[in-house]
């Protein structure tokens, strides 16, 4: 939010700025930082746009709005309302307040386009003026942005986490895994979580990145088999000796399965024992 800070300027400088707002990068930028990026474009666990659904820009002064690209009157971006004339303006990355001090009118300054408009076009240009009409820009007061969810603190790790689980019924339960459990390690369950998404750095993943080479992907442990985030965590010597020994404690007998993500459903759920048990499984 601080274009001025630290921070700002330090990602501006890796990343780049597009449409006034922090760039993606190019190719070979951090995929975290992709990823991050696109969570205001609605990239999460199966809940849609719940990031730009839930923040709206609290108009001020309107030097840090951008007119065309944020959420600042009605329920979208100008550049979707009206995306014809967006498509023709000629300065796209203009400020609320540098629209407002140029005169938004049908016959303001605020208005250069590429080339003449059509009659269509120019009757779209005064619907845009009409819905602008009574914008009072409130000089004395800095541009904010508001969390809904919360419209007085604010953002919250917390709140957001409420968030998600109200809306359970709406969400893609495969993407949702019951791994943040209280009697767990917080460093335990992340482990488990990047674990169910084949996040972790086996060397397949690694030869993925081109951090190995594809010619030394062998396991660990010694074998010729390659090196995956199943094999080393179901099927390799270690590990599957180590199943063997919790199912025999378990007095439990079980195939494990070819899928990370279906062993958890599979384990956790265990077919014919109490559902008061499932929770036990899932710690263990």
């Amino acid at each position: 939010m601080d274009k001025e800070g630290l921070w700002y300027r330090v990602l501006k400088a890796r990343y780049g700025e597009e449409g006034g707002r922090l760039g993606e990068g190019d190719r070979y930028s951090f995929v975290w930082w992709k990823t991050l990026s696109k969570v205001r474009e609605g990239v999460g666990e199966g809940v849609g746009n719940w990031f730009e659904e839930n923040i709206r820009r609290v108009v001020g002064d309107e030097r840090d709005t951008l007119f065309w690209y944020d959420k600042w009157v009605g329920d979208v971006p100008l550049k979707l309302k009206f995306p014809r004339l967006f498509e023709l303006v000629v300065v796209k990355n203009c400020t609320v307040a540098d629209m407002g001090r140029l005169g938004w009118a049908d016959d303001g300054m605020a208005w250069v386009w590429r080339r003449r408009l059509f009659a269509w076009e120019d009757e779209t240009m005064r619907e845009c003026s009409v819905l602008l009409h009574n914008i009072v820009l409130q000089v004395n007061v800095y541009d904010t942005w508001r969390w809904l969810l919360d419209p007085v603190l604010g953002y919250s790790v917390r709140g957001t986490y409420h968030y998600f689980t109200k809306i359970v019924g709406t969400m893609d339960r495969s993407r949702v895994d019951d791994v943040w459990l209280k009697q767990t390690p917080s460093k335990v369950s992340l482990l488990v979580w990047h674990l169910l998404r084949n996040r972790l750095p086996a060397k397949d993943n690694l030869a993925q990145q081109g951090v190995l080479a594809s010619t030394d992907m062998a396991c660990s442990a010694g074998r010729d088999t390659t090196e995956t985030i199943t094999h080393l965590f179901l099927h390799c010597t270690i590990s599957s000796d180590l199943w063997s020994k919790v199912q025999n404690w378990l007095g439990i007998s079980l195939v494990l399965s070819g899928d990370m993500r279906q062993h958890f459903i599979q384990f956790t759920k265990m077919a014919g024992m109490p559902r008061s048990s499932h929770y036990f499984f899932a710690l263990i």
